[in-house]
């Protein structure tokens, strides 16, 4: 979130110093202001889509990491529940 927001911000100070010194006309000020809006809309979401990918990567990570675990608990109950019923026999 602090990434998004701190982009929309650089690129409103970019668009305002573009405007404030622009040696061009209003028509290829616009032009310009728009290319680098949308290539910045790109940029960012080109980076939401990365970061997407990297959170289900990490979350299919640790989902089997928790099925290991359980694994390893359940057969842990299993052995004990063996062990109790073979010293109560």
């Amino acid at each position: 979130m602090k990434a998004i927001t701190a982009l929309s911000v650089g690129t409103l100070i970019g668009a305002t110093v573009v405007i404030l010194f622009a040696l061009k006309s209003g028509e290829e000020t616009r032009v310009d202001l728009a290319d680098r809006v949308n290539n910045s809309i790109e940029r960012g979401t080109a980076k939401a889509r990365k970061i997407a990918r990297h959170t289900t990567e990490v979350a299919a990570m640790l989902k089997d990491q928790v099925q290991s675990v359980q694994g390893a608990v359940d057969a842990g109950v299993r052995a004990f529940k063996e062990a109790r019923t073979k010293e109560t026999h």
